[in-house]
């Protein structure tokens, strides 16, 4: 206790830095606050005054600052502004009702079990060997948490997950009509068109780092951080083909096999982030297989949900 103590008292003074990456809006602050800190175990670090806004600490992981819906008035929201500032990473993200929320933790198994001593029952459980372990857990306000951890697999299995990518997203969308790929898994959800092309503009960022990792280890890489929902927009996910963009998927992932097989040591090559973080080819290529897989999953969901 306290080793937290000291954390929190830290956490404090640093606080006009901004420390949370995660918005939340709910529909009654005190009793999302309750549901959090009695229910899943989190903190309350601070509260604005007004009873519109709340920093919680999840564990010892991250923070999340919990904002009510609503009208403000002019000074309400002055106020509400000021705290934001203080809690927020410039570019947090703000999920919308009926997202999942993912967090990473070190074992899934152990935050099962403290879920369960506070009274959680059952709770749904999925595993992709060598790639990831998750446990969903709904919420208040309609969102529904999924708390993700990273399993162990050798370089043969990454390689393996992330070259049968390619035929798994290829039997994925075959077939379908340009009716069919607007199909969603629920109203305000991705179609299976917005799905498919939000992987590969992934996979296009992300490629841009494997490269720089394959052609100068060790060296900092900087890059600007990727908005999905930004580019979702911008980039008219809703309305473009993706027959071109499933064609250069294939291309892209055969480059970067042939790349991996031809370079020694390819798979350890690194790159150090802007927050001094080492990413490993390994690690990037493991991201991008189970990233795709995700949304092939989804894709044959709606599919299935559609019978097409």
């Amino acid at each position: 206790m306290k080793t937290e103590r000291i954390f929190f008292d830290e956490r404090k003074r640093t606080m006009s830095h901004g420390k949370a990456r995660l918005l939340l809006q709910v529909d009654n602050l005190q009793k999302s606050v309750s549901f959090y800190t009695r229910q899943l175990g989190w903190e309350l670090l601070e509260a604005e005054p007004a009873g519109r806004a709340a920093l919680l600490r999840i564990w010892l992981n991250d923070e999340v600052v919990l904002i009510q819906r609503g009208q403000l008035t002019k000074q309400e929201h002055e106020l509400q502004e000021t705290y934001l500032t203080r809690w927020l990473q410039p570019n947090s993200t703000n999920p919308k009702a009926g997202d999942l929320v993912y967090i990473g933790v070190s074992s899934v198994n152990e935050v099962e079990k403290s879920l369960q001593e506070n009274g959680w029952k059952e709770l749904r459980k999925e595993e992709e060997a060598g790639h990831i372990r998750k446990v969903f857990v709904p919420a208040v306000d309609g969102y529904t948490f999924v708390f993700w951890e990273e399993l162990f697999a050798s370089d043969d299995e990454i390689m393996k997950m992330y070259a049968e990518g390619i035929d798994e997203l290829e039997c994925a969308v075959d077939g379908l009509s340009e009716e069919q790929l607007n199909l969603t898994e629920a109203p305000g959800k991705w179609s299976i068109r917005e799905q498919v092309l939000h992987l590969i503009d992934l996979e296009l960022v992300t490629i841009h780092k494997v490269k720089f990792a394959l052609a100068e280890s060790g060296r900092t890489y900087q890059g600007n951080r990727f908005s999905q929902d930004d580019w979702s927009v911008s980039l008219h996910y809703t309305a473009r083909p993706i027959t071109y963009e499933v064609q250069m998927f294939r291309s892209l992932r055969q480059h970067i096999l042939g790349l991996c097989e031809h370079l020694p040591g390819a798979l350890e090559r690194t790159v150090i982030t802007t927050n001094n973080r080492e990413e490993s080819v390994a690690r990037l290529l493991k991201m991008m297989a189970g990233h795709a897989s995700h949304h092939v999953r989804a894709v044959e969901r709606i599919r299935e949900l559609h019978g097409c």
